[in-house]
């Protein structure tokens, strides 16, 4: 082999090293954008959980009657007004409301969905109640118990004397719905050194040394990470698998310890979305736009739901809707339109469309 062919060989391997180098390297920045977009979301959803659950169980522990009824160990008193005040809210929210009473001897003294566990300790279940009694001090966490939930806990006081704890309970499925909403499926796993108390997740499925929590959880993943091995996952935060993409975050309870994780995984056909830095941008401005459509046809499916709403707001609607909800969409949007002039029409779709780049001439 002559010189410059040598040369030019080595100078093509090491073309083909960057390239690979450069490749993989962009590969794992596109990875992490869109592990912060999911993470995002999900300290979102979070966030909202906690705060109606806190605002719900604050409210039913400052109830007069309910500390009356608790006082008198009148169970049936205290179970009407929850299922009242829970019923009630349950219309507005769309989701069900889980709310117990426990005595200040860590008895469970009413429920408003079942009364079958009135009497039962759940001492054994729930240390974290321990600093409640000390402090006197809410907690809003998640909480290992006799399943992995979001647990808001109140402490009733009166006239300084604890009482007992309010609770509003929330299981996994309105996150999980959240990002059902957007194909993004969920794992909840708790570690398994909780199982002795978690006894209604006794025959879940398990990934080494995790428990799925979650009921209605995916087979292929828990199949498939039992084969790539969940540690490297818990450890790096990402699982880059052979259809799906998988993002975890650890889960702590009240005291900061690390109970378990969620999990989202994206398929890397939807991964596709996210193939340019535009395209990833308006993805995520897609994400806002569905909460918006979600939150206008859950509110009164009866009602007219666009007349209220701006022609930008139509045109951001529009790209998210259902093909049942588009008709009625666009006949408001048409009507809206006919009522502009050539110059508002070019201002208000360039402003619909502030990130994409339009080449061309205006009609």
């Amino acid at each position: 082999m002559r010189l410059y062919q040598k040369y030019l060989s080595l100078l093509l391997l090491v073309l083909l090293t960057m390239i690979v180098y450069f490749y993989v390297q962009k590969k794992q920045e596109f990875i992490n954008r869109i592990d912060i977009v999911l993470m995002n979301l999900l300290d979102k959803q979070i966030e909202q959980e906690k705060a109606e659950s806190f605002a719900f169980a604050f409210a039913l522990a400052q109830n007069e009657t309910l500390q009356t009824a608790i006082e008198n160990n009148d169970t049936k008193k205290a179970t009407e007004i929850l299922k009242q005040y829970t019923s009630t809210l349950e219309v507005f929210s769309g989701s069900k409301v889980r709310a117990q009473i426990i005595s200040k001897d860590f008895i469970i003294f009413a429920r408003n969905w079942e009364n079958t566990s009135t009497g039962l300790s759940v001492k054994a279940y729930r240390p974290d109640l321990n600093d409640i009694v000390l402090t006197h001090k809410p907690h809003l966490s998640f909480e290992a118990a006799r399943r992995l939930v979001l647990i808001a806990s109140i402490p009733i006081v009166k006239e300084k004397r604890l009482i007992g704890f309010i609770e509003v309970i929330q299981k996994l499925d309105a996150i999980k719905n959240y990002f059902a909403n957007y194909d993004i499926d969920l794992l909840v796993l708790m570690n398994d050194k909780y199982k002795n108390q978690a006894v209604l997740l006794k025959n879940n499925p398990r990934i080494e040394n995790m428990i799925v929590a979650n009921d209605d959880a995916n087979i292929y993943h828990i199949s498939y990470l039992k084969r790539a091995g969940l540690n490297t996952l818990l450890t790096h935060g990402v699982l880059d698998g052979n259809n799906y993409v998988y993002f975890s975050r650890a889960i702590l309870n009240a005291e900061g310890q690390n109970i378990g994780s969620f999990v989202l995984v994206l398929s890397k056909k939807k991964m596709e979305l996210f193939n340019a830095f535009e395209e990833e941008l308006d993805t995520f401005l897609t994400y806002s736009r569905k909460d918006l459509y979600l939150s206008v046809t859950h509110h009164d499916p009866s009602a007219n739901l666009w007349n209220n709403y701006t022609a930008k707001d139509l045109l951001s609607l529009k790209k998210c809707a259902h093909p049942e909800d588009r008709t009625a969409l666009e006949e408001k949007l048409r009507t809206d339109l006919n009522g502009y002039s050539k110059e508002e029409l070019i201002s208000l779709l360039l402003d619909a469309n502030s990130n994409q780049k339009s080449r061309g001439h205006i009609k």
